[in-house]
């Protein structure tokens, strides 16, 4: 699990730690990945890395929010 502080935001670490991860996985012969983002969280920065939706459990963690589990192919990279 990575977190990347608000103040730090918006400065390319979270799309470099993403893109070093995918690399390695990569290296180790991975052909998709995963990961999961509530949708209070970051939802929307792993759909503009190529993440797709593959379905979300309404009302985790708490009423209102989503458990958003998403998808990405590595072969394309």
């Amino acid at each position: 699990m990575t977190w990347v502080l608000e103040d730090v935001r918006k400065d390319g670490l979270g799309t470099k730690l993403l893109h070093d991860f995918e690399q390695e996985a990569i290296a180790r012969g991975s052909t998709h990945v995963f990961t999961t983002s509530f949708t209070f969280q970051a939802p929307g920065f792993y759909e503009r890395h190529g993440y797709q939706e593959l379905f979300r459990w309404e009302g985790l963690p708490t009423p209102g929010a989503a458990d958003i589990h998403f998808r990405k192919e590595l072969v394309d990279l």
